[in-house]
């Protein structure tokens, strides 16, 4: 089976399981402005669909067939499409050639990324996969942290999320944070302050000095985020230290 029947299998399946009021729950979760479509489907019967699929391709497949797959999917406007190309990708994961950041950051850059959702399979499932195995490509998702485009900006910091939890790559996380605090849009607030999170698991001193010394500048959506794994009074001091430091500043 080649990558465009596949694609052609998937739609047509997604098509005959759709269910409108299933796809209606789903939109809740988004934004009005971001560009989301849905079939329908619960999140076992994508699985099944794409286990099924996978399994009847595994033993022909390379990691080339399911880049192609991507190139197939990823522009339809249905999340369905694009999860599915997205998680037989990461099965190949092994595989994966440094090349793959560059056509990745295509995808978000055209516009085939255009959710959080989306964005955040693509840079956990993907990107942070991509570094692991490429350790030179960090310092290349660190400097999307300029980019103009919101869904390339909110990559660079969700690819690092999984390696922060891990002790990992922490000098350029606070680095990246910093640099994304005066971003207007909330969606990277909180994907920064769920990077902040991760990177507390295992050095929860440092980030409390973070914290501690950036907290007036940091939005307080992205703090909240990141204190989440404080005791109670410990987060209520937080936020009133940074507050009141906030005011005296101003």
């Amino acid at each position: 089976m080649t990558p465009r029947q596949l694609a052609q299998r998937a739609r047509a399946e997604f098509r005959e399981s759709a269910d409108p009021r299933v796809a209606e729950g789903q939109r809740a979760y988004f934004k009005k402005w971001e560009k989301v479509h849905f079939h329908g489907l619960k999140t076992p019967e994508q699985r099944r669909i794409e286990r099924t699929l996978y399994h009847e391709v595994r033993e022909q497949w390379t990691f080339v067939e399911a880049v192609e797959l991507c190139e197939e999917l990823m522009p339809d406007r249905y999340l369905e499409s694009k999860g599915l190309a997205l998680t037989l990708l990461a099965r190949f994961h092994r595989r994966f050639e440094r090349g793959l950041l560059r056509r990745a950051k295509g995808w978000l850059e055209r516009g085939f990324c255009d959710n959080w959702a989306v964005t955040d399979q693509l840079s956990t499932q993907i990107l942070s996969r991509l570094i692991e195995k490429f350790e030179p490509l960090a310092a290349t998702v660190e400097s999307w942290d300029k980019s103009p485009n919101l869904w390339v900006r909110r990559a660079c910091a969700v690819s690092f999320v999984k390696a922060a939890a891990r002790g990992r790559h922490l000098d350029r996380v606070y680095r990246i944070v910093t640099v994304l605090e005066p971003d207007t849009q909330d969606l990277i607030h909180k994907a920064c302050g769920w990077l902040l999170r991760e990177a507390g698991k295992g050095d929860p001193a440092r980030l409390e000095r973070h914290l501690s010394v950036r907290g007036p500048a940091i939005p307080r959506t992205t703090m909240r985020y990141a204190i989440e794994r404080f005791p109670e009074q410990k987060r209520k001091q937080i936020l009133e230290d940074t507050r009141v430091a906030g005011r005296k500043r101003l």
